[in-house]
C-alpha cells in the first residue's frame, strides 16, 4: 500500500444560494429570545433595523418571574441580549449590533400538575 491512496477527497463545490428573509430572521428570533426567557413566543415581538451593515433588535417580552435563584432585571437583560446575538451569529451568521429590551408586563410560572 502507498500513502497517496488514503488521501482525503476534496468537497464537491454546490451551485446555488441559501436566502433569509427578514420573516424568518424575526421568527428565529422570537424562538431564541422564548428559549433564554421563558416566555410564550406568542407575547414576544422583535423588529429589525440595519446597524452599519448589521442588525439591530429592537425587543419586547414580558419578564417572567418564578426562578428559583431570581436574579436583577439588568442581569437578566443582558443574559437576553447575549442570548439573542450569539444565537443569531451562529444559526444564521448574522451579526447583531445590538439590542434595545422593553419589558412588556409581568408573568408568572406557574407548574402545571401532571395526572
Amino acid at each position: 500500500m502507498t500513502a497517496e491512496a488514503t488521501a482525503p477527497a476534496e468537497p464537491v463545490a454546490q451551485r446555488g444560494r441559501t436566502i433569509l428573509t427578514g420573516q424568518a430572521l424575526r421568527h428565529l428570533a422570537v424562538a431564541l429570545v422564548a428559549e433564554a426567557s421563558g416566555a410564550p413566543a406568542r407575547e414576544i415581538s422583535v423588529r429589525w433595523t440595519d446597524d452599519r451593515g448589521g442588525l439591530h433588535a429592537a425587543v419586547s417580552v414580558p419578564l417572567m418571574l418564578g426562578d428559583a435563584a431570581e436574579r436583577t432585571l439588568a442581569d437578566r437583560g443582558a443574559d437576553l441580549r447575549s442570548a439573542l446575538m450569539a444565537g443569531m451569529a451562529e444559526r444564521a451568521g448574522r451579526r447583531v449590533g445590538g439590542v434595545d429590551l422593553r419589558y412588556t408586563g409581568v408573568r408568572r410560572i406557574q407548574s402545571r400538575r401532571v395526572r
